[in-house]
């Protein structure tokens, strides 16, 4: 068996990307750890009303809502959502079984932040394509 060493990742390295109301840190993707697991956090300023009910084929989602011991773990195929309830709320995604969910991240700023636009068929591609399905 050969023997894998650590990877370090330091803050100046990561990566991310921003819209008005939130920020993504890319703590770690599934390249730099080797596997089909990803960490990221999203900070949100503002409250938010809007949940975006989903659900994903083949990822496991497992949400960390930055309070002392509160953590959902959302299989393949359950509906979930989330909103900033509070002001300044962060929540921490660990990805599994897909690959490189920060293109998602990336994907979805350019659309909030309005550098790309895409009309309804193109938007529900663009989340189908990273594994998402939106429940309307």
């Amino acid at each position: 068996m050969e023997l894998q060493k650590a990877t370090i990742i330091r803050s100046t390295d990561k990566k991310g990307t921003h819209t008005a109301n939130s920020e993504y840190v890319f703590h770690f993707s599934s390249y730099p750890a080797h596997r089909n697991i990803s960490l990221y956090e999203g900070r949100f300023i503002d409250r938010s009303e809007n949940k975006s009910l989903h659900y994903h084929k083949i990822m496991n989602d497992e949400e960390y809502i930055l309070k002392p011991n509160d953590t959902i773990i959302i299989p393949p195929l359950v509906v979930h959502g989330f909103r900033a309830k509070i002001s300044d709320s962060r929540l921490q995604f660990v990805s599994t079984d897909i690959t490189d969910r920060q293109e998602f991240f990336l994907g979805l700023a350019k659309i909030i932040n309005r550098k790309i636009v895409l009309n309804e068929e193109e938007l529900e591609a663009f989340y189908n394509r990273h594994d998402q399905y939106s429940v309307k």
